[in-house]
């Protein structure tokens, strides 16, 4: 079994700090195939939630994706989205505040690939 993505960590703690400083926690998406999101409010390829509790019902962090529930006018959808489709988390009121990610940065085979130096061990007199 692979290991969870590290942004699906940095996505919810950013959700949290949002909720619990009384700010709008909104998701940036990069939109492709594997996203279940409205499409007629995709522009240039992206869309943003307001993921907040308030705009949003059942919202779940999964392994994997985001998922939430959250109405489009009058009509109810569930979204879905990979984490390796979301492109930055922040709140709306301070947008410098949260954080980007680069594409494809939770690839799940994706792993930094750095030798940790070897220990050098010389003997003392």
């Amino acid at each position: 079994m692979s290991r969870p993505s590290i942004k699906s960590y940095l996505v919810q703690a950013i959700w949290n700090w949002c909720t619990d400083v009384g700010l709008t926690p909104y998701v940036l998406v990069r939109v492709d195939d594997n996203c279940v999101v409205p499409q007629e409010f995709v522009e240039d390829g992206q869309i943003i939630f307001d993921i907040s509790s308030e705009a949003t019902h059942n919202l779940v962090f999964e392994d994997r994706e985001l998922s939430f529930e959250a109405r489009f006018g009058e009509r109810a959808l569930r979204c879905r989205v990979p984490y390796r489709n979301i492109a930055g988390m922040f709140p709306q009121e301070e947008p410098n505040k949260g954080m980007m990610f680069s594409p494809n940065s939770d690839e799940p085979d994706e792993e930094i690939k750095q030798t940790p130096p070897k220990p050098v061990f010389s003997r003392v007199k």
